[in-house]
């Protein structure tokens, strides 16, 4: 086996389990990566505009709406917001809308889904010890 063919096999099975949905202005990439209660990640992939050659790259609010059903409110919990702002930064991620967003080009399009779901990812299991040491009564 050479490189070639592990590269090959990585990707086939990197992507394995993944839909692609069209939508009315562009695409619902379901993935295999999960958040820490086993749902699976879907990522929006959207025309910006009118514009044929730019596309903003969502994940829908997932992440935050997660968060906050399990008891982190990211307006009151400035430790957790903190947290979710260095992710994002470090990824040249924004938060507009309650959704974790980044433009892309059409070629820059795989790059931003990839770099969407390492954050959705590192920030779900990064905030998870709030999660976990809620009281199980406890809403929020």
């Amino acid at each position: 086996m050479d490189e070639n063919q592990v590269l090959e096999a990585l990707a086939e099975d990197f992507f394995h389990g993944w839909d692609v949905a069209v939508t009315g202005g562009g695409y619902l990439i379901t993935t295999d990566w999960v958040l820490p209660n086993n749902e699976r990640i879907e990522i929006h992939v959207r025309r910006v505009g009118d514009r044929e050659d730019l596309f903003i790259v969502t994940d829908g609010g997932e992440l935050i709406n997660y968060l906050f059903s399990q008891g982190v409110d990211l307006t009151r919990d400035r430790d957790s917001q903190r947290i979710l702002d260095g992710i994002v930064e470090n990824r040249s991620i924004k938060i507009s809308e309650h959704q974790l967003a980044k433009g892309a080009n059409e070629e820059e399009i795989a790059g931003a889904v990839r770099v969407l779901l390492e954050a959705v990812k590192e920030a779900s299991f990064s905030l998870w010890h709030k999660i976990r040491s809620k009281p199980e009564d406890s809403v929020h």
